[in-house]
């Protein structure tokens, strides 16, 4: 089906323009029958707006996951009890999360498990002078020498609903370590069972 091209004349500067309208698409991932297998690999394809879907399933990324600065959403799916099943897992290898390309509320990380991850800065997520939204996800069993669960560093200022931290360990900070000027938000929260020498 052939679709008319709309261009607008702009007759005092002699120049022609095309009207388009760009559409969020949504990009799954899961072991098989998905768009991807990888979440960094489905990152590196979206675009603005798009939505990243995963499935009840662990995923093993082999190392950080990194929106790279884009607007878009990593969402998981909800078990019967409403809690999430989509499972991010460092294995004790190396970070989960981390935004470090100034990453805004736009940039959102829904219904989620984060565990298992490992760094000397925040084993589970770090934001580095990024401030995503989070709603609904649970840190449990991630360390590090600073933020067990999350470490915040200066000028950021992520919005956090209905996020659980348990069970994370650290030197300073075991559920979340906040550095200054950091001014996270959090709402309807959870905080059980972390560590840590110093907070």
């Amino acid at each position: 089906m052939h679709r008319p091209l709309t261009i607008v004349a702009l007759a005092a500067s002699g120049l022609f323009a095309a009207t388009t309208t760009a559409t969020a698409e949504t990009i799954t991932v899961c072991a098989n029958g998905c768009d991807y297998t990888s979440i960094n690999d489905a990152i590196d394809a979206s675009s603005n707006g798009d939505v990243i879907q995963l499935s009840a399933e662990t995923y093993f990324e082999g190392e950080q996951i990194d929106p790279d600065g884009k607007a878009i959403t990593l969402r998981g799916v909800l078990n019967k009890a409403g809690e999430p099943a989509s499972v991010l897992d460092g294995a004790g290898a190396h970070r989960v999360l981390v935004c470090q390309s100034g990453e805004a509320s736009a940039t959102s990380f829904e219904n989620l498990v984060i565990q298992n991850g490992s760094a000397d800065f925040a084993g589970g997520m770090y934001n580095d002078a990024s401030s995503p939204t989070l709603t609904n996800c649970t840190f449990t069993g991630n360390s590090a020498e600073y933020g067990g669960g999350m470490r915040n560093s200066p000028f950021s200022s992520p919005i956090l609903t209905g996020c659980t931290f348990t069970s994370n360990s650290a030197d300073d900070g075991g559920g979340m370590d906040n550095s200054f000027n950091t001014f996270p938000t959090l709402t309807n929260w959870t905080f059980t069972n972390n560590s840590a020498d110093d907070g």
